[in-house]
C-alpha cells in the first residue's frame, strides 16, 4: 500500500510527563522514517518547559491545549500557522478525538491515530499489552512506514540533551514523588538510602526534586529529619535536565522523574509496586534495573495492574529494604 510522506507531521502526546519522555524514542523512528519531514511534537501546557532547554528528536516542541472551546480554537490557529498536513495522536483522548473531528469538516489535516484502550483498530498489534513505547511504535510503523520490519523500541531508547556542556558530581537523585500513592516506596526508607549512602560515600550528595504541590511530601520528609547530605529541590521543568545530567544515579518511584534521567543516560533504579514494568519500563536492565514483586494476586484480580490510589497493606513496595537499593546504587557509584 503506497502510503503518502507528510511535509509537516505533528505528533500529539496528551498524557503525562513521563509518557511525553517515552515517546522521543517513536519521534526518533520517524525521523529516520520521514528524514524530510518535519516533525513537531505537541504536549500539555505545563509539560512544555521541560524540552526548552533540551535538543531531542523533534524539529519542534510546542504546547496544544483541547480542554475548551477557547482551546479549540487557538489549537486550529496554530495547526494552520504551523501549515500541519498530517496529524499522529498516540494515545488518543476522547478531547482530541472530537476535535480532529470537528478540524476535518473544515478540511483540515490528516488525522491517524492509536487508542490504547482499544482491543480492535488498525494499529499492529492492537489490543496486546505491551511496552507503552512499543505500542506508540507500532502505530508510527502502521501509518507510515514501508516494507521494513516494525521496529524494536530496544533500538529507540527516548534521549534528550542540554543545551550546555554538563560535568558529572558526586550526585544522587532520589524520586520520591509519585502520581498516586500507591506507586510511592515510604520517604523514610528513601532517608534511609540517603543515610547509607552518606556512610559510605560522604562526598556525595543527593538531591531530592519536589514539585509545587507536593508541600505535604516535604513537611513529612522534613518531620522525618533530613540527613546533612539531602537538599530538597523545587526547580522549574526547565532546569531539571542540567541538574539531572550531573548525577551518577537514580532510585526512586516510576515517575516522570525517572523517564527524565532516563532520557538523558542517567542510570536508573526503580521500585514498582500497582503496575508491571512491562508497559512503564522500556530500558535495558543493565543500566536501569528495578525492583518488582511478583506473582500478587491483588495486583492483578481485576485488570493486569493495580489502580487503587491508596491501600493499607502496600505489600508490592513495603517489603523491598533500602539496603536493597543502596547495594543496587553502588554499581553506578
Amino acid at each position: 500500500m503506497h502510503k503518502s510522506v507528510p511535509n509537516t507531521l505533528l505528533v500529539i502526546k496528551n498524557r503525562a510527563l513521563g509518557d511525553s519522555v517515552i515517546t522521543l524514542g517513536t519521534i526518533q523512528y520517524l525521523k529516520e522514517l520521514l528524514p524530510k519531514t518535519k516533525i513537531i511534537y505537541a504536549v500539555p501546557n505545563w509539560i512544555k518547559p521541560l524540552y526548552d532547554n533540551v535538543n531531542s528528536a523533534a524539529d519542534e516542541v510546542i504546547s496544544l491545549n483541547f480542554k475548551d472551546m477557547g482551546n479549540w480554537i487557538d489549537s486550529y490557529q496554530i495547526l494552520k500557522n504551523k501549515e500541519v498536513d498530517t496529524v499522529l495522536e498516540l494515545f488518543q483522548s476522547g478531547r482530541t478525538a472530537k476535535f480532529f473531528k470537528a478540524v476535518k469538516l473544515l478540511g483540515g489535516p490528516k488525522y491517524y491515530f492509536h487508542n490504547h484502550h482499544k482491543k480492535e483498530g488498525p494499529v499492529h498489534d492492537q489490543g496486546i499489552i505491551k511496552s507503552n513505547i512499543q505500542r506508540d511504535l507500532d502505530a508510527a510503523w502502521t501509518y507510515f512506514g514501508g516494507e521494513e520490519e516494525v521496529p524494536i523500541f530496544s533500538n529507540y531508547h527516548p534521549q534528550i540533551r542540554p543545551h550546555t556542556s554538563v560535568e558529572k558530581e558526586n550526585l544522587i537523585i532520589l524520586g520520591v514523588v509519585a502520581t498516586r500513592q500507591t506507586k510511592m516506596w515510604p520517604l523514610s526508607s528513601f532517608l534511609q538510602v540517603a543515610k547509607l549512602i552518606k556512610e559510605g560515600h560522604p562526598t556525595f550528595k543527593v538531591v531530592i526534586p519536589l514539585g509545587p504541590q507536593d508541600q505535604r511530601l516535604e513537611a513529612e520528609l522534613v518531620h522525618l529529619g533530613l540527613p546533612e547530605n539531602v537538599t530538597l529541590v523545587k526547580a522549574p521543568l526547565n532546569e531539571l535536565p542540567e541538574l539531572f545530567s550531573r548525577a551518577q544515579a537514580y532510585a526512586g518511584n516510576d515517575t516522570g522523574i525517572k523517564h527524565i534521567c532516563a532520557a538523558l543516560n542517567v542510570p536508573t533504579i526503580t521500585l514498582f509496586g500497582p503496575e508491571p514494568p512491562l508497559e512503564w519500563h522500556p530500558y535495558n536492565i543493565d543500566e536501569h534495573p528495578f525492583f518488582y514483586k511478583e506473582p500478587l494476586e491483588c495486583r492483578t484480580r481485576n485488570a493486569h495492574y493495580c489502580g487503587l490510589s491508596t491501600c493499607d497493606s502496600m505489600i508490592c513496595l513495603n517489603e523491598f529494604k533500602p539496603e536493597e537499593v543502596y547495594q543496587e546504587l553502588l554499581k553506578f557509584i
